[in-house]
Formats: structure tokens, C-alpha cells, sequence
């Protein structure tokens, strides 16, 4: 399922806007409708979208993080961090 149908299938769920930018990152959803986005595609859709360079990318991330933290809902998204 791409991101337009995830998001199509789950009108409650906290999208992150712009979506041409942040579509991208979408994983999935969890089993309570919360999207589920990828820390690093955020980083990487950030700088390529957008042209920033990774620290503007991290400095962006961390306002999207406190913002969505101080606004948190039971439909905000679920940010997952990979691991290697």
C-alpha cells in the first residue's frame, strides 16, 4: 500500500506537511491508525526535497519533534528509528 492509501485508509491519523515531502517516509501505520514514519527518510527527504543540508535537516527534525511532542494526540504519528 503506498502513503496516498495508508493516509485514504486512516482520515485520523497526523499527517506531516507538506506531504510531497514527507509522503516519502511513510512506513506504514501501527494497529491503533497512527502513521508510522522513518526518522532517517525524514532526514533524507528533507535534504533532498527541500535542499537542506543535514545539519538544516536535523535542525528541522527537532522542531518537528518538539512541535508533534507538545501537540501529541492518540492519532499522532509514530516515528521509528532504524537501526544497523
Amino acid at each position: 500500500m503506498n502513503a496516498q492509501e495508508i493516509i485514504a485508509n486512516h482520515p485520523r491519523a497526523v499527517v506531516f506537511e507538506p506531504r510531497a515531502t514527507f509522503d516519502y517516509a511513510i512506513l506504514g501505520v501501527s494497529s491503533d491508525g497512527r502513521l508510522i514514519y522513518s526518522e532517517s527518510r525524514i532526514l533524507v527527504a528533507l535534504q533532498e526535497t527541500d535542499g537542506k543540508t543535514y545539519e538544516e535537516a536535523l535542525d528541522e527534525y527537532a522542531r518537528m519533534t518538539s512541535s508533534s511532542v507538545a501537540h501529541a494526540s492518540r492519532f499522532s504519528p509514530i516515528i521509528a528509528t532504524e537501526t544497523t
